[in-house]
């Protein structure tokens, strides 16, 4: 299954990447300086790190993962709303911006709404003018489409 992401999404998810292999490596580097430090059984300093290296290996695998399925999009330049798109929603008397991202990259505090959430989903392909329902766990409303950036 493809993990879609805008490209400041994949940037983002990379340079974690990147901080997760150089963590890594301080790791090894400062286990290796535990290890010379005797009985390894008694050692918490060295077990510590071992079990931090083992966390950030796993990290750094599940970000490989996703990496290696990605799909970046592009926001629609049609006017329909897609992934990437900001889109400017009127619901319940009140104006909302959304930006609509991949799973990974959601932020609802800030704006940022998943495809694959029952706004973003119920809001791809409409267009400006068009007002859609959607359900969500609080309930139905309507989301009128304002503005298509």
């Amino acid at each position: 299954m493809k993990n879609i992401l805008t490209k400041r999404g994949y940037k983002k998810l990379k340079k974690k990447l990147r901080q997760l292999e150089k963590e890594r490596d301080r790791l090894v580097e400062d286990m290796e300086a535990a290890r010379q430090e005797g009985d390894l059984s008694e050692n918490s300093a060295y077990h510590n790190l071992r079990e931090n290296l083992t966390i950030v290996r796993n990290q750094i695998g599940d970000l490989e993962q996703r990496l290696a399925n990605v799909e970046i999009t592009k926001k629609n330049g049609d006017g329909t709303v897609g992934v990437g798109n900001k889109v400017t929603v009127e619901v319940n008397e009140k104006t909302k911006d959304i930006h609509l991202v991949g799973g990974g990259e959601a932020d609802p505090l800030a704006g940022k709404i998943s495809y694959e959430s029952p706004i973003g989903a119920s809001l791809i392909g409409h267009k400006k003018g068009e007002t859609v329902e959607v359900e969500t766990p609080a309930g139905k409303s309507m989301y009128k489409i304002v503005e298509v950036d």
